[in-house]
């Protein structure tokens, strides 16, 4: 299925304006991407990739000037949001994005330019089935726990976990449309109440003897429980994680963490993993999740060539100046993860964007200061609680916040339900906080763009040297930052072709002594921070362009053609005449 084409050439002005003021459903993104396209024919095309499991179209959005040539002859970006059900704001950066290159794209010479030049694939949520069932219900992944796969029963099926299972499972169990926390008094409770805010509960110090105390649960009921003080938590129930089912490292025994049954054995994964095999076009890629408000690099650098660490050094510098957020590339990445395939398995190196970063909002450090993902609500100290308070207080008018309420729990008694509302304070912005969230993030992609290889024919000239005898020149240069493989790695492993420079004759015409094709790899401008350190620079030359010489036999007029291939930098061509 696809939208939009070559037919309609002319841009129309805009008939719905994208709003930023709630996340969208399903049937909400579908009808903005289709509107964008219809208003924006020239520039963009609305394609499914593939169906998920409950039937629902996987969008990819194409997005070039397609009167200056194909999307498959120009260098791309990749960018992806959603590959968690429950991490929405990534869509929302996508949409953002999508919008602001296609309303500017003819009226803005900075992105007309760019999208005469290059293409953008973008398909803003992987997972349409978990984000439906995100967005529709109340539940959420808890720190550590992996109930991401929205909806969809894995490893174990309904009748399975029901049978097999035991323990404390997330529900609504007080109907308040949220699902948060439960406190039970007990004396050997680890938590209290705090004497600084009673909203705010805090571990119990080893000296302390005065409660009451509390242990703290997530609001839920019991799974198959007979009877005792000791709660757990029961097995998740919707375990698939598509973010470790991709081939790069994969491991079975992760079943736990929802790798799969085998690499790519789901269809959202398969289908984007065929589409980015069958466009050899793509540079870089950019894939969105929350939250933290962190670039993360390839972390296992050894596996790298050193240009490439350096190469991600720019991207994560560019990231950081561009959204004021930070970077960090000694973050482990799990088994099975996408960037990591990307990055290794086909040498596109490719940047896990975790965007949204209430703590830091609070005044509690950013990603690094606070030593990594290891920070969530339940892991807070006082101070750091009352700060993230004091700013849902102020910012949401207390809506991050359930107060403590008694309830009669069917199960446990008398129970008091209360907590945060982790699913839009820590996992997601608020609807307040979407449009400026967006707006950080969404050029970042942008900037990353005008970095890619762009090869041009720059110059040309045929002299004669004898009787029906001609000398043709060419210059082949790489106009963009990047080297025309862009990562050194991605030439190691055989993932991106030399650049061809082809020469074509018109009959009657003979070549002489040089064969018709030249292979070659052209740097960018970027080589001198990409390559070795500044002893080295003087020695590295002009690489980023190099002149061809062929001599042709003709007898009388031909036409003589040479053209660019490059499955990275793009194409270009140029006709002319012998004798000139």
């Amino acid at each position: 299925m696809e939208v939009g084409g070559d037919d309609i050439l002319e841009t129309k002005p805009t008939s719905e304006e994208v709003r930023f003021g709630h996340y969208y459903d399903y049937e909400e993104l579908t009808r903005v991407l289709k509107n964008l396209v219809s208003n924006y024919p020239a520039a963009s095309r609305l394609r499914s990739i593939g169906k998920t499991p409950e039937g629902r179209d996987l969008w990819l959005v194409e997005i070039t000037n397609f009167r200056e040539g194909a999307a498959e002859s120009k260098p791309a970006i990749w960018m992806d949001g959603n590959t968690h059900a429950g991490e929405v704001m990534g869509s929302m950066i996508c949409l953002r994005t999508i919008h602001y290159l296609l309303k500017n794209f003819g009226s803005e010479p900075y992105v007309t330019k760019l999208l005469n030049d290059v293409v953008f694939y973008v398909v803003p949520r992987v997972d349409p089935d978990g984000a439906e069932f995100f967005l529709k219900t109340h539940y959420y992944a808890l720190p550590g726990d992996n109930e991401t796969g929205g909806g969809r029963w894995y490893p174990l099926s309904k009748e399975e976990w029901t049978r097999t299972q035991s323990g404390l499972y997330m529900e609504d169990v007080n109907g308040d449309g949220s699902i948060a926390s439960m406190r039970i008094e007990d004396p050997n409770g680890d938590w209290r109440v705090s004497s600084k805010d009673p909203r705010i509960m805090v571990r119990r110090g080893p000296s302390e003897v005065n409660g009451p105390f509390y242990r703290i649960y997530p609001e839920g009921f019991l799974l198959n429980h007979e009877g005792g003080r000791e709660i757990r938590m029961a097995a998740a129930r919707w375990s698939m994680n598509l973010n470790r089912n991709y081939p790069d490292d994969w491991s079975k025994q992760e079943i736990d963490r929802g790798s799969g049954p085998y690499p790519l054995s789901e269809p959202e994964t398969r289908a984007i993993v065929d589409f980015i095999v069958d466009h050899p076009n793509i540079c870089l890629a950019i894939t969105y999740h929350t939250h933290g408000g962190v670039a993360l690099g390839y972390s296992e650098e050894a596996k790298l060539p050193k240009e490439d660490q350096r190469l991600f050094g720019i991207l994560e510098s560019i990231f950081v100046k561009e959204t004021s957020y930070v970077a960090d590339a000694r973050s482990p990445k799990p088994k099975g993860n996408f960037a990591n395939y990307l990055t290794l398995h086909r040498g596109i190196p490719c940047l896990i964007i975790e965007v949204w970063d209430m703590a830091g909002l609070a005044g509690i450090g950013n990603f690094v200061e606070r030593g990594g993902f290891g920070f969530s609500y339940a892991s807070m100290t006082e101070d750091q609680a009352l700060k993230v308070l004091e700013w849902s207080d102020r910012e949401l008018k207390g809506k991050g916040f359930v107060p403590w309420t008694e309830f009669d729990h069917p199960q446990l008694g008398r129970v008091e339900i209360g907590g945060w509302k982790a699913r839009f304070l820590w996992r997601n912005p608020p609807e307040e906080f979407i449009e400026r969230e967006a707006d950080r993030n969404a050029l970042f992609p942008i900037r990353c763009a005008w970095l890619l290889p762009r090869v041009r024919i720059v110059n040309w000239e045929t002299k004669k040297r004898g009787e029906n005898i001609y000398e043709i020149k060419a210059t082949v240069a790489n106009l963009g930052a990047l080297p025309t493989y862009v990562s050194k790695h991605a030439v190691n492993i055989g993932g991106v072709k030399p650049v061809e420079v082809r020469l074509e004759l018109s009959e009657g015409a003979k070549l002489l002594g040089s064969q018709d094709i030249s292979r070659i790899q052209l740097d960018g401008y970027l080589i001198r921070d990409i390559a070795e350190p500044k002893s080295e620079r003087v020695v590295c030359g002009d690489k980023h362009r190099e002149t061809l010489v062929w001599h042709v036999e003709a007898k009388g007029a031909h036409k003589v053609t040479i053209r660019v291939n490059s499955q990275r930098a793009g194409k270009d061509e140029v006709t002319f005449s012998i004798p000139h």
